[in-house]
C-alpha cells in the first residue's frame, strides 16, 4: 500500500492526502487521510502545494529537449 501511494503522489503532484484517499477508495482501498500523510512525511514527499512547485528532472529534460538536442550537435574547436 505504502508503494501505490507513494506513486500516487509522485504522479499526480497536485493531489493532495484526501484526492488520494479517493483514488484508493476506487481502487477498493479504505486508508484514512492522516496515513497516507504519514506516509508521505516518511518518505520525505512535501504536501501537495510544495509537491507541485518542483521540477522533475523528466519534465525539465521533456521541457528544454529540442535545445538540449540541438546543442550536443555543435562542436567548435578552438
Amino acid at each position: 500500500m505504502r508503494d501505490l501511494i507513494l506513486r500516487m503522489a509522485a504522479e499526480n503532484r497536485a493531489w493532495g492526502y484526501t484526492r488520494i484517499q479517493g483514488a484508493l477508495q476506487n481502487l477498493g482501498h479504505e486508508i484514512g487521510r492522516g496515513t497516507i500523510a504519514r506516509v508521505l512525511k516518511e518518505a520525505g514527499m512535501d504536501p501537495a502545494p510544495d509537491r507541485q512547485k518542483r521540477t522533475t528532472w523528466k519534465e525539465f529534460l521533456r521541457t528544454h529537449w529540442d535545445v538540449l538536442a540541438a546543442a550536443d550537435f555543435f562542436n567548435v574547436e578552438v
